[in-house]
């Protein structure tokens, strides 16, 4: 059936929360008891009414039991299911017909694979008919720390209670939010909102990712993405987060795409779902980690917002302090590899540095020593470099430090209250209490590194994307518009290159001059030739034929009658040895220039998706690509064009070719989008490969589409 989205309520506040399957430990529905414990034991201002009607008439935790959600003294706003399966569906209905205004399904789906895809049918028509906003099933429940409200059984917290603050989290993974409260544990990062999604049968994360831009309360957002069912819905939330000043970090896991080396295309294998989610988060301003480490670490540091002091970060100039010749080193190759720099200090910037630390002859990064015996040269330091107009960030790169580390932290702290510069420190070996100090001064602080390094990266990023507001505004426009009227072609399969070119050029595109001559007559292919032109390129065409040059049916360069007869006769051997059918010729206009791979592959998520890349026959080999989902805007085209260093170098004009006309390419890239998008969800791939660009001049030489 039809995916249907609650259209319910964002999250309202709860006064009145009802437990439906509410009981003691002792009872065995240990997760009815503890979110019951929890509720009760988090504060929470709602009154918490437990239902459970084996245990009607009995109390839990000095409040009465009751028989079922009708038999409450009033209609709750939220109740959490925590019943064997087959109640659920008589218990959403029951809430549904009171008016209940939110549920969170903890229980799970039993059964067969059918009864279970029944269940969560069932429950999205129920959140579709009534509005009434679902959660889950399978979902660990749901958390707020500004309402002392903590409806889950996560076993991160102290007592129930959930600290207050900014940060909502999305989770696909319950465990994740448990393993996060932990880990953050008496740090001064608190939450407002923390959802598990569990299995999104009528409430999906990006529903909730929307509900987080609009909430006043929440300053920046996380995700643990495992996928995402709208892809259109998921970009625009989360643009609405970037236009909302939110930053959103995110940890997507089953990025890799095993099954790609099965399709068919180019396109295919190298553009998996690894490339498809890295262009989404680069267009929308997502913030994208790699481990649960680097996951938290930088979620706080953007809640904590480095950049507050002085405004919007102004760049990536770095400079380094530390008191390690070898963590100077490290420090350049970290900072370095993230496109960073570390500008030379000016002569008035060295003569303050000499004077704060006693050491002349300093450069970037600085190993300024004997901060553990004197802890106020660090901050001496850090204030000489205030003045730097060159420098937006200052890392900080110690280790251990033992009984003088609190100091050294203190120093740090006062330094970083009086200097415009963001800070972030490194701290290998890192004790709890100076931890907690750096903590509670707002600096970031890190056991590595490479980890202060990519999160000061994320803020300056997000930094940088506020800057760009009007992307955003642009993007979420494009995403809002109607999508070009689809061309019934009625297509099914894989088309031959005469085909897709065809349609291509009917289109308007710009395909290389060809003919198409039906079997293996070597004097029609002859008399095309000298109408198109020579030189020219020769194609055998087959749909039991895929790579045509892997198998030897293209033939390049041909100037007269004589070759094109010789190619004939090749490709006359190639059909009868590999028993092709369907045989046909292409007879192509030779084109020079650099070759570019172009194509388009329908995501499960995101649907139609722009690939760019190099091109030609070694496409596969240099692998690396660009993708972006569509619709798209020529902004996020032409940075498109840059993600790829070696499509960079090529564009601008690789050992004295030609540089290409990057407007030109982008109004190309543009018009091949609305081609695709105009086809409709029955194309599945296109490849186009090479498309050879040469200035201003670009033609596709080479094309395949897959249709379902």
């Amino acid at each position: 059936m039809t995916h249907a989205r609650s259209a319910g309520p964002a999250l309202p506040t709860p006064k009145a929360i009802a437990v439906v399957g509410a009981s003691d430990i002792a009872g065995g529905n240990y997760y009815g008891a503890r979110i019951l414990a929890n509720l009760v034991e988090g504060r929470t201002s709602a009154r918490v009414f437990p239902v459970n009607p084996r245990l009607a008439g009995t109390q839990l935790y000095d409040r009465p039991v009751f028989g079922s959600l009708g038999a409450l003294p009033e209609v709750p706003d939220l109740v959490f299911i925590v019943t064997p399966a087959k109640f659920v569906l008589d218990t959403l209905e029951e809430a549904a017909m009171l008016g209940v205004a939110s549920c969170v399904v903890v229980t799970a789906e039993s059964g067969s694979d059918e009864e279970r895809r029944l269940f969560r049918d069932r429950i999205a028509q129920l959140a579709s008919s009534s509005g009434m906003r679902i959660i889950g099933p399978n979902s660990m429940g749901l958390m707020n720390g500004q309402l002392s409200l903590n409806g889950s059984f996560a076993s991160g917290t102290a007592s129930g209670t959930v600290p207050a603050g900014t940060i909502a989290c999305l989770s696909q993974s319950g465990a994740t939010l448990s393993a996060m409260l932990q880990w953050f544990g008496d740090s001064s990062v608190g939450f407002s909102w923390l959802i598990s999604t569990g299995d999104e049968s009528a409430t999906r994360i990006e529903d909730l990712l929307q509900a987080m831009a609009d909430d006043p309360d929440v300053q920046s957002i996380m995700l643990f993405l495992e996928g995402v069912a709208d892809g259109v819905a998921f970009r625009k939330a989360a643009l609405n987060a970037r236009l909302a000043g939110k930053p959103v970090t995110m940890l997507q896991v089953g990025k890799s795409d095993k099954g790609r080396e099965a399709v068919a295309s180019h396109t295919g294998r190298v553009a998996g779902t690894r490339e498809v989610f890295t262009g989404v988060a680069r267009e929308t301003g997502i913030i994208e980690t790699e481990s649960f480490v680097e996951f938290f670490g930088t979620a706080k540091a953007l809640s904590q917002r480095p950049h507050r002091r002085g405004g919007l970060a102004r760049g990536r100039r770095a400079a380094m302090l530390t008191v390690s010749g070898g963590a100077a080193s490290l420090g350049a190759d970290q900072i370095y590899s993230m496109g960073w720099e570390l500008p030379e200090f000016s002569p008035s910037g060295l003569e303050a540095l000499a004077a704060a630390t006693g050491q002349h002859g300093l450069r970037n990064p600085a190993d300024i020593g004997g901060v553990w015996r004197d802890p106020e040269k660090i901050s001496r330091a850090m204030s000489a470099l205030a003045q730097e107009s060159d420098i937006d960030t200052l890392f900080i790169s110690l280790g251990a430090g033992g009984v003088f580390g609190e100091a050294v932290a203190r120093s740090i702290v006062a330094a970083a209250a009086g200097i415009t510069q963001d800070v972030f420190v490194a701290w290998v070996g890192m004790s709890d209490s100076v931890a907690a100090i750096l903590d509670q001064g707002g600096v970031p602080a890190f056991a590595d590194l490479p980890l202060a390094v990519r999160a000061a990266e994320a803020c300056a990023q997000f930094s940088m994307d506020q800057e760009r507001a009007q992307e955003a505004a642009d993007l979420t426009a494009a995403l809002s518009r109607p999508l070009p009227k689809i061309r019934r072609s009625g297509a099914t399969g894989l088309w031959t290159v005469a085909e897709t070119l065809g349609d291509l050029r009917q289109a308007g595109l710009p395909c290389a001059d060809f003919a198409v001559v039906k079997g293996l007559d070597a004097k029609q292919v002859a008399t095309h030739a000298a109408e198109i032109g020579y030189p020219i390129v020769l194609k055998l065409s087959s749909t039991d034929l895929n790579h045509k040059s892997d198998d030897g049916g293209v033939a390049v360069g041909l100037r007269d009658a004589a070759a094109v007869e010789a190619a004939v006769a090749t490709f006359s051997e190639i059909a009868n040895r590999k028993r092709l059918r369907d045989v046909s010729i292409l007879i192509q206009r030779m084109e020079r220039g650099a070759e570019i791979l172009v194509g388009i592959k329908r995501d499960p998520s995101f649907g139609p998706v722009l690939v760019v890349g190099l091109g030609g026959t070694l496409a596969e080999l240099h692998g690396e690509v660009a993708a972006t989902a569509l619709p798209t805007t020529p902004t996020v085209l032409n940075a498109l064009l840059d993600r790829n260093d070696r499509l960079k170098m090529v564009l601008a004009g690789y050992r004295g070719q030609p540089a290409a006309d990057r407007a030109a390419l982008v109004s190309f890239l543009a018009k091949f989008s609305d081609w695709a998008l105009g086809h409709g969800p029955g194309l599945q791939e296109v490849d186009l490969n090479p498309v050879m660009i040469s200035g201003s001049h670009i033609s596709i030489v080479d094309a395949r589409a897959i249709w379902n």
